[in-house]
């Protein structure tokens, strides 16, 4: 019997470049001395890794690794930028001499070290949809010019179910590769941040796509999973939508009406931003789609009344968007009634009467102030935080002065546990005193 010859190992080097940069060789984590942000070795991995396939113009490399450095010859600079990159590859234990060589102005990487790169597998699963997007346009058009051919219809209908679902497939393996945004620590480099806009263009397109074919499914669990991934890997493009889509969808009303303030109290709380105005209006939309079952009133009335009687006392405390809602509704009765609305604005700043700027004490603080609030104004009133530092009170049935006697009574309390942090005050009118 034989002794056949073992095959040759394949070593490969898997890239991450969504969300950060990181390297693994052969399964294990790939670690330079000098790995960091802004070193030359790792302008240089990243652009060879990026292009491993199709090579780099040196031009274009030197640009990426000097940049504006004022350099004398940078020709030279490069060479010796690259000779200290292969030997320090070799440390590392890559073998082979001719990692990175120059060949007709372009350098390339070596064919002998696989690279397996999300970015490029990303784009790949991309570009195959857009082919069979083609083949889709070329089966509608044949369905839309057959002769009443019920046979040929079908068959065609059947092959273009096949595609979508194929599509769906390639579209959710490109979508769970998209960890973040191309080279995200890095986007100040040009060539990063050209890179970064045209992926981040393709994964808007990828969950728009997916998304459609997850409604014609009515495969609404999986676009909650889908847009809750989204939020985290693509934050602020407002993909909250989805999941709360797919929420009214499933008739959990209750979590959707949870998921809805929760959302517009992270803008507020975390971002300091309030949600775009088409955020809202999708969210709100959605909102106004829950359809309850056929109750009696005292079975509806019962379920809106607060059970938790420790939780009664004080004001009413409420996510910005409840809060919202009844400042609208009290601007309405104010123009109805002779009952008198007051808001109130409290922001929380330093000793100094500057802005805080420790997260830690902005936590601290901005928790004990909601508590002072609590205890400080009536039953009747509502509050609600609005960002980091600042919350709103709707004083209801009061008059100016009373609006005075309520800050003094939040700062006797705030005072009492923070005397280096202070509150500032802003009231005014529902119906504006201007």
């Amino acid at each position: 019997m034989g002794i056949g010859r073992e095959a040759p190992m394949t070593h490969t080097i898997k890239v991450q470049m969504f969300g950060n940069f990181r390297m693994d060789y052969n399964g294990a984590p790939f670690v330079a001395d000098k790995m960091h942000k802004e070193s030359q070795f790792n302008r240089l991995m990243q652009a060879m890794m990026h292009y491993s396939t199709s090579g780099i113009a040196k031009d274009k490399l030197e640009e990426i690794v000097i940049g504006e450095r004022d350099i004398d010859a940078p020709h030279t600079a490069l060479r010796v930028i690259v000779y200290k990159t292969k030997q320090k590859l070799s440390q590392l234990g890559l073998p082979g001499k001719d990692l990175i060589y120059l060949e007709g102005g372009i350098y390339y990487w070596t064919p002998d070290i696989e690279i397996d790169e999300d970015a490029a597998r990303f784009e790949r699963y991309f570009r195959e949809t857009e082919e069979l997007d083609k083949q889709l346009s070329e089966i509608h058009q044949s369905i839309n010019n057959a002769d009443g051919n019920d046979t040929d219809g079908g068959a065609a209908a059947d092959k273009a179910s096949e595609i979508e679902n194929r599509k769906l497939e390639l579209y959710m393996k490109a979508f769970y590769l998209y960890k973040g945004e191309f080279l995200a620590p890095y986007t100040g480099e040009t060539w990063i941040a050209q890179e970064a806009r045209r992926y981040h263009e393709m994964f808007v397109k990828c969950v728009n796509e997916a998304a459609g074919i997850l409604r014609r499914k009515k495969s609404f669990k999986e676009l909650e999973k889908f847009g809750t991934y989204a939020v985290k890997a693509d934050p602020f493009n407002e993909w909250e939508t989805l999941v709360m889509e797919a929420m009214v969808e499933t008739r959990r009303y209750d979590e959707a009406s949870k998921y809805y303030s929760e959302v517009v109290d992270y803008y507020l709380k975390e971002c300091g931003i309030y949600p775009s105005a088409s955020l809202m209006e999708i969210l709100e939309r959605y909102s106004n789609q829950m359809n309850h079952t056929y109750e009696i009133l005292e079975n509806i009335q019962e379920g809106m009344n607060e059970h938790n009687e420790e939780g009664n006392k004080g004001g009413y405390f409420c996510s910005y968007p409840v809060f919202r809602g009844i400042y609208q509704a009290s601007a309405r009765i104010m123009k109805r009634t002779t009952v008198s609305v007051y808001l109130m604005l409290c922001t929380l700043v330093d000793k100094d009467g500057k802005q805080i700027q420790s997260e830690m004490e902005m936590n601290k603080y901005s928790r004990q102030l909601k508590e002072c609030i609590g205890v400080s104004i009536r039953k009747s009133d509502i509050y609600a935080k609005y960002g980091k530092l600042q919350f709103l009170i709707l004083l209801v049935g009061t008059n100016r002065e009373n609006c005075e006697i309520v800050q003094m009574r939040i700062n006797r309390q705030f005072k009492r546990q923070h005397p280096r942090a202070s509150v500032k005050y802003h009231v005014n009118s529902v119906i504006c005193e201007l």
